[in-house]
C-alpha cells in the first residue's frame, strides 16, 4: 500500500466499478425473485412469533402499545421544550422591560421574574419527572432494535433554561 488514504468517493467509485463489470458479466441476469415485486409486508427485524400478531393488528388499523406511546413522548418533549422556550423569551421581554421603569419598580419587577422563573422551573421539573417516567416504561417495552428515548436531564435543562431566560 502505499500509504495514501482512500476517500470516500473513492470507495464509492471502486464498489460502482464492481457492480457494474458484475453486471456486463451477466452475474445478475438470473436472480430468484426477478420481476417480482418485493414483499414488504414482513418486517425482517420483528420476531417470527411476533410477525402474525403484527399482521393482524396492521390490518385492523391497529399499531403496538409501544409505537402509540413513542408518538405520545415526541409530541410531549417537543411540546415541553417549546414552552420552557417561551417562558425564556417572556422572561428575556420582561427584564427588557422592567430597565426601562423607575428604579422602585424595576426592582419590584426583577423580583417577580425571579419569583416566575422558579415557578417555571418547578412545573417544568414536575412535567420532565413524568415525562421520564413514560420514557421509562417505552424503553421497556420497545422491541429490541427500536431506538430508545433518552430521559430528560432535568437539573442540565432548568439550568439551560435559567441562563436563556436571563441572558440574551
Amino acid at each position: 500500500m502505499d500509504g495514501s488514504k482512500i476517500t470516500p468517493q473513492d470507495w464509492e467509485a471502486g464498489v460502482e466499478k464492481t457492480i457494474r463489470e458484475a453486471m456486463e458479466r451477466g452475474e445478475f441476469d438470473n436472480l430468484p425473485g426477478k420481476g417480482k415485486p418485493l414483499d414488504l409486508s414482513v418486517n425482517p427485524h420483528t420476531p417470527e412469533d411476533w410477525q402474525l400478531a403484527y399482521k393482524i393488528m396492521r390490518d385492523a388499523g391497529v399499531a403496538p402499545d409501544w409505537v402509540e406511546q413513542g408518538k405520545e413522548i415526541r409530541a410531549a418533549l417537543d411540546a415541553l421544550s417549546k414552552w420552557v422556550d417561551e417562558q425564556a423569551r417572556w422572561q428575556r421581554a420582561r427584564a427588557a422591560q422592567a430597565n426601562a421603569l423607575p428604579i422602585d419598580r424595576m426592582i419590584k419587577a426583577r423580583d417577580h421574574l425571579q419569583c416566575v422563573r422558579g415557578e417555571v422551573s418547578a412545573m417544568y421539573r414536575a412535567r420532565a419527572t413524568e415525562l421520564n417516567k413514560l420514557i421509562d416504561v417505552f424503553n421497556l417495552k420497545a422491541p429490541p432494535g427500536i431506538p430508545h428515548f433518552t430521559r430528560i436531564r432535568i437539573d442540565e435543562e432548568i439550568e439551560k433554561y435559567l441562563d436563556a431566560s436571563t441572558n440574551p
